[in-house]
């Protein structure tokens, strides 16, 4: 059991994990946005657009997950930011690498990007149901 000034700390894995990915997120967004690298038709733009919303918001996510984490230890809890993760790898990083090299290829692996995003939120649920206080 962690010392009890250690209980409520953030989980510092998944916390510089979910920042580190903001970061490459509004980064990503910016260049494609300003940069010599921009989308030239609006299907790519849109990509884009998708790409970084779902990026953004499953790096704050995932930082949240941390301080929920450190309030709900459980040997089990980190399941959800490993979907987090590779939901975002798989998804986002396959939207990505479609707008930035027009191969169209890597769009095989983002709905199995999704379905990690998707099982991210589902267990995250369960675990929040199984650690909510039980009424009397």
């Amino acid at each position: 059991m962690l010392p009890l000034s250690q209980q409520n700390a953030p989980q510092p894995l998944w916390l510089l994990s979910g920042i580190v990915s903001a970061l490459i997120a509004v980064i990503v967004a910016a260049v494609g946005a300003h940069g010599p690298l921009a989308p030239n038709t609006p299907a790519l733009q849109h990509l884009l657009a998708t790409a970084s919303l779902f990026h953004l918001t499953h790096s704050l996510a995932l930082i949240q997950y941390s301080q929920w984490r450190s309030q709900n230890p459980r040997p089990t809890a980190a399941w959800p930011a490993v979907f987090f993760i590779l939901g975002m790898l798989g998804f986002v990083g396959s939207l990505y690498v479609m707008v930035f090299s027009n191969l169209k290829i890597p769009g095989v692996i983002t709905p199995i990007g999704g379905a990690f995003l998707i099982l991210a939120w589902l267990t995250w649920g369960v675990q929040s149901l199984r650690t909510a206080p039980k009424s009397a």
